[in-house]
């Protein structure tokens, strides 16, 4: 450890490699802290790092050659380069001097003696101009000490080209000299080489043209802004495979909620947007942290450790992400092909897997967190807690609603997440609704999705007429609707409308609605604002409600029926199967409000319990704690060391049943968690 001025540095002497490597090379960073006591932690936590990964960090160092294909992209972008020089050369021939001719005839072999006596001798720096050019143009760094097949490649290629020009000097046509070069190289068009490359912000904007919808539109962009910091606006053509792989491995490291900050958090100091490499190597140094701490827990078995680390890590993208953004890159460069690019071949989704699997350093506590989401239907819990809740019942002020009082606000808010609960809808279907929307069909009162241009819906079977459910007719939702004032808009709810600044009403909205539910503690990772749309589906299955019904009402496609037709004449049997989600919601005219409000929801009949578990090295539980809402204390407790026998464990896994009964359970969030708690479940008796 050293310092410099105020701030204290870690500073490591790399070992002796190599025959040419001397003993003063080092690894140095900052610690960025000037307490001595902090310093010396840091230094701690970063030296047991190096001292476990330290092959891989000095392979990294003295890692010198160039990849096959980042070296062939080099030689092409060179010979690209010099034989547009030579075609302006040969087209501006005719005013040169036969003396300046032959002048550059002899310069051109003097310099070709010249190379291949630096070849035999390992000598390179003939080429290093050019190399030092094309990486300019295609974004790939030539190391310090230049590989010898790559020196004898670029060698080899800038005699020829000098050749060529000798050659065109003597007054040959440059097409017939530079022949043999292109046909070794794979190339069949000169003029059609040598032009401009495809760079990759000009494939970006071809695939906007040739992919206009908004999903498309939505996944071109987030490729655009990793795949632009990442490689730079260079060639299409050089996003080679071995590039590739580093880009994905490079990927897979983004946290989960990347570019998600907002304020004043995302900008330096300086004003500047933060970049990505930045939220990578903060999440990396934030979990370098914990992966420490946890380490010296010397109570914890490896699994349990393994199990709190998936919980505390930064989420990383899941691999879905990653696949999706592969079609992403796949769609691009076929788009660079469409306006020309010779394009490589884009990375096979078993490939990227491969390269994820070998980045994963050998340490047994390597966990790799992405957090996806496995969206489940509300529970009868969740759902009473929702409808009870102060939205609903009462707040202490518009911009309060979690908080009990005696407001309650009849605004977006408020029959938005009603609406989605009771027609199983998507989140943008509601929020786009039109007050025009609203219709009174065979005598029933209905919602008309999808029915404008602007209302695109996700499919063509988007476009469906639904009744309105008998929940929100109890509520008072057609008395709301009648009673809007004239200036109230164009939309049914104009206030999420006015939370966004763009098209995309929906992200906006949703943002706040979480915010509000979390507040409430409502909020779920998994039965989260979009699953509600599961939960109707889930109770209309349960009804035994058909299932061409049920995909109607959704707006999912039935065979060959358009549901646009099918709901516009089925209104009174929609309502019927609809009506079937029984929220068991007790609903009363309240005086004081002046509508009907929410007084009661039968759902939930018993109070859910909450399970804690410790993992062992088996990853079987070694401890178990059940908590209800009532006690602070476990109302029942397990401890593998108390229960040394198989009988022992089947006793008290009896007993955990009979504690639960019918009673819901909340389980742990994590996987490994879960399995071990639904294991011992299985080993007691009903």
């Amino acid at each position: 450890m050293m310092r410099r001025g105020r701030i204290f540095y870690f500073r490591k002497r790399l070992p002796l490699t190599g025959a040419k490597r001397d003993s003063n090379h080092f690894l140095c960073f900052s610690l960025r802290t000037d307490l001595p006591l902090d310093a010396v932690k840091r230094a701690a936590a970063l030296l047991t790092v190096y001292e476990r990964e330290e092959e891989k960090i000095v392979d990294a160092i003295l890692k010198d050659a160039l990849a096959p294909e980042d070296a062939k992209a080099l030689l092409t972008e060179i010979l690209r380069a010099e034989l547009k020089r030579l075609l302006g050369l040969q087209t501006n021939m005719a005013g040169t001097s036969e003396g300046d001719l032959d002048t550059r005839i002899a310069e051109l072999e003097v310099e070709n003696k010249s190379l291949r006596r630096a070849a035999r001798s390992g000598n390179w720096d003939g080429v290093r101009d050019l190399l030092a050019a094309a990486t300019k143009l295609i974004g790939i760094s030539v190391p310090a000490t230049l590989d010898t097949d790559v020196g004898r490649q670029a060698t080899a290629l800038k005699r020829r080209l000098n050749e060529v020009e000798m050659e065109v000097l003597e007054g040959d046509d440059l097409r017939l000299s530079a022949k043999p070069l292109l046909a070794d190289n794979g190339i069949s068009d000169l003029d059609k080489f040598v032009a401009k490359p495809v760079l990759l912000s000009a494939a970006i904007e071809k695939t906007f043209d040739l992919y206009p919808s908004a999903g498309m539109r939505g996944n071109t962009n987030a490729l655009k802004t990793l795949a632009l910091e990442f490689f730079g606006d260079v060639p299409v053509s050089t996003l080679t495979e071995a590039r590739q792989k580093e880009f994905f491995a490079w990927m897979a490291r983004l946290p989960k909620n990347h570019g998600k900050s907002h304020g004043k958090n995302r900008f330096t100091s300086k004003g500047e947007t933060l970049t990505k490499e930045f939220e990578i190597s903060k999440a990396d140094a934030k979990d370098a942290a914990i992966i420490e701490e946890i380490r010296g827990r010397n109570d914890l078995p490896i699994a349990e450790k393994r199990a709190l680390l998936a919980e505390r890590l930064v989420p990383r993208l899941t691999l879905a992400t990653i696949e999706r953004n592969q079609g992403g890159l796949k769609r691009l460069l076929l788009s660079a092909q469409e306006l020309g690019a010779n394009v490589p071949e884009v990375l096979s989704l078993k490939k990227i897997k491969q390269q994820l699997a070998s980045e994963a350093p050998k340490d047994p506590l390597y966990v790799r967190v992405t957090k996806p989401k496995t969206r489940q239907p509300w529970s009868s819990e969740h759902l009473a807690a929702f409808f009870m809740s102060p939205i609903f019942t009462g707040a202490f002020s518009e911009h309060r609603r979690w908080r009990r009082g005696k407001l309650i606000k009849r605004d977006a808010t408020y029959w938005v997440p009603l609406i989605l609960l009771c027609l199983g809808s998507r989140i943008e279907e509601i929020l786009l609704l039109k007050r025009t929307d609203v219709l009174l069909r065979n005598g029933y009162y209905c919602f008309a999705l999808n029915q404008g241009p602007e209302q695109i819906g996700k499919t063509k079977s988007s476009k469906r007429t639904l009744p309105i459910p008998q929940l929100l007719l109890e509520l008072g939702f057609v008395e709301w609707f009648q009673a809007l004032p004239e200036d109230h808009g164009i939309l049914l709810f104009p206030e999420a409308a006015w939370r966004s600044s763009t098209a995309d009403v929906t992200s906006a909205f949703s943002k706040h609605l979480r915010r509000v539910l979390s507040r409430l503690g409502v909020a779920d990772f998994d039965e989260d604002l979009y699953a509600a749309r599961m939960t109707f589906s889930s109770m209309l299955n349960a009804a035994s409600v058909p299932e061409g019904q049920r995909q109607a009402i959704a707006g999912h496609q039935s065979g060959s029926i358009l549901n646009c037709h099918y709901t516009a004449h089925n209104v009174g049997d929609l309502k019927i199967a609809m009506d079937k989600a029984n929220f068991q919601v007790e609903i009363r005219y309240r005086k004081e409000y002046g509508f009907p409000v929410i007084c009661g929801c039968s759902l939930k009949k018993e109070a859910a319990f909450r399970a804690e578990v410790t993992l062992a090295d088996n990853n079987e539980a070694e401890m178990i704690r059940l908590f209800n809402e009532t006690s602070a204390q476990p109302v029942f407790g397990y401890d593998r060391a108390e229960a040394s026998s198989l009988s022992d464990r089947k006793a008290r896994a009896t007993e955990l049943r009979r504690k639960i009964g019918e009673s819901p359970v909340k389980l742990p969030q994590n996987g490994s968690r879960r399995v071990a708690f639904e294991h011992f479940l299985a080993l007691g008796s009903a």
